[in-house]
């Protein structure tokens, strides 16, 4: 995502990243692939409690290593709050590739219309 940042950027697109783990886990995740929180180029909010995870109905539903932690998903929600494409992943790895996301949008009315 952080390589095709400027693609969405251009559609108007704000990215987010939602980890279910407490603030100091996701700052140990970046770290341990060579990144600090700042070099980012998109908000990674923490989600301890699991809210949004459970709202969008993927809170701890697989067993990740030794403990329970959230499918992957993706939405793309408009401006006015409605889901307008969504994938629940099935697998840790199950995720759409950013060119993938960019063509959904792609397939979105635009604001003019």
């Amino acid at each position: 995502m952080r390589d095709r940042i400027k693609a969405f950027e251009q559609r108007g697109v704000q990215v987010l990243a939602i980890d279910p783990h407490e603030l100091h886990r996701v700052r140990h995740m970046l770290r341990s692939v060579g990144y600090k929180a700042d070099q980012v180029a998109y908000p990674i909010l923490a989600d301890s409690a699991g809210t949004v995870s459970a709202t969008y109905g993927v809170a701890f539903q697989m067993n990740v290593h030794t403990e329970w932690s959230n499918r992957p998903a993706t939405f793309v929600i408009d401006r006015e709050g409605i889901i307008r494409y969504e994938r629940r992943g099935k697998t840790f790895g199950d995720r759409p590739k950013p060119d993938d996301l960019l063509k959904e949008l792609d397939k979105l009315p635009s604001k003019s219309s």
